[in-house]
């Protein structure tokens, strides 16, 4: 029996590791991410995951905005993801996403997805 806990809830976030293994983050809904909201999702994952790349979902659809040293803080721990599936549903979160992608070229696979059901499938296939 493992003793990684299975879910952590934060002030703007909720994460939690899936049966198969994917990590899942959703971020409470009109969020303004900082570099301490980033430092904060990053060591959940570590903890989630004991430190081992895992597939991540990030729910962004209801977030607002992200400073630019959160953006960096995802970029530097690359370490803990080996890809990326952002949902975004809203004209917002898509600008965001796409955003991130474009100014980070991340070093993992990611793409966007509009709802949770594609973006988990397709991480399923690239980290299997």
């Amino acid at each position: 029996m493992t003793s990684e806990p299975q879910s952590i809830t934060q002030g703007k976030f909720r994460m939690w590791r899936r049966p198969d293994a994917i990590v899942h983050l959703v971020w409470v809904a009109g969020s303004h991410i900082t570099l301490e909201d980033a430092t904060q999702a990053t060591a959940a994952m570590e903890q989630l995951t004991g430190g081992q790349p895992a597939g991540l979902v990030v729910d962004a659809h209801n977030s607002s905005t992200m400073d630019r040293a959160a953006r960096m803080e995802f970029v530097r721990r690359v370490d803990l993801v080996s890809a990326v599936a952002l949902v975004v549903t809203t004209p917002l979160s898509r600008l965001m996403g796409n955003f991130f992608i474009a100014i980070n070229s991340p070093a993992a696979p990611t793409r966007l997805f509009d709802d949770d059901e594609s973006a988990i499938a397709w991480l399923q296939g690239v980290v299997s």
